[in-house]
């Protein structure tokens, strides 16, 4: 009965969102831009990660279900900062909103995990071809059995 609710609210929600059709673009003036201890935003739909400046949403790879302090989903967007550098926004900024980094790879295709409190937020950053880098940040509830230490038994035992 349960999955069945969860199943037909997603449902719902994504027919919202198709129906609304594009969304606004995220810019500076729309989304929150909290670097440091600098907060300037008309309108914010997402207040707990950094979004940087300029920032470009894609609405057709982002669903978020929630908003400000607490939401679920995946959030898309494009900046024109490089790789390298969104990699170290985040690696910086995110503790500056309250997560605690739990790993985090730089690579071609960098990936950044936190958490804070019951949630989870997984960042993935990629270069763009000819510019910037596309950040896709992905908040989820954290798993009740998830503890801070993993047990892990190596194949074959």
């Amino acid at each position: 009965m349960t999955t069945q609710f969860s199943i037909l609210t997603i449902a719902a929600a994504m027919l919202v969102l198709v129906a609304c059709g594009r969304g606004p673009e995220l810019t500076a003036s729309s989304a929150p831009t909290q670097i440091g201890d600098d907060t300037t935003a008309a309108f914010q739909p997402i207040a707990d990660v950094p979004i940087p400046e300029g920032a470009r949403l894609d609405s057709e790879r982002s669903l978020v279900l929630g908003g400000e302090y607490n939401w679920t989903g995946r959030l898309v967007f494009m900046v024109s900062e490089s790789p390298a550098d969104a990699y170290a926004l985040y690696h910086q900024e995110m503790q500056r909103f309250g997560w605690r980094l739990i790993t985090s790879v730089q690579a071609e295709s960098s990936v950044l995990a936190f958490n804070q409190g019951k949630r989870v937020a997984t960042i993935q950053i990629e270069g763009r071809t000819l510019s910037g880098a596309t950040i896709a940040i992905t908040m989820s509830p954290r798993h009740e059995g998830s503890s801070d230490s993993v047990d892990v038994t190596p194949l074959g035992e």
